[in-house]
């Protein structure tokens, strides 16, 4: 009985310590930096604006595009991209990754200039406006 005891804990030491990951460590996060953005000169209230991004995301298929990081104001949205790529020893494909034109909508409500501010890498802003009419 002992014994089934003592083989009992090295089996949950050893699955612990064999199934344990940090999904939170298996990527890093980093910033793209957005080359261009492609959008409507002017745009009618209450119509919904379609942005357009273009820039270099990472020099293998590793790198990958996750998500807009967004803060919404009455006349001005404020967007970082994000990607991430693996933080272990894998094989990646050949290629050159790009935003290849990802898009972000957002239904503007009021007339005005609208700004579009774009967080970079190197901490500089890409601004850009839109006539809302």
């Amino acid at each position: 009985m002992k014994l089934l005891k003592y083989l009992l804990v090295i089996f949950v030491v050893l699955l612990h310590y064999s199934c344990t990951t940090e999904p939170e460590n298996d990527y890093i996060n980093f910033k793209i930096k957005v080359d261009k953005l492609t959008r409507p000169d002017t745009i009618s209230v209450n119509d919904s604006l379609t942005i357009i991004f273009d820039g270099f995301v990472g020099s293998d298929g590793c790198h990958r595009f996750t998500h807009f990081e967004v803060n919404e104001k009455v006349n001005e949205l404020e967007i970082t991209v994000w990607g991430s790529r693996p933080n272990f020893d894998t094989v990646c494909p050949t290629v050159m990754v790009n935003l290849d034109g990802k898009e972000y909508k957002i239904l503007l409500k009021q007339t005005g200039i609208f700004r579009i501010v774009i967080h970079q890498p190197n901490n500089s802003l890409l601004i850009d406006s839109v006539f809302v009419q």
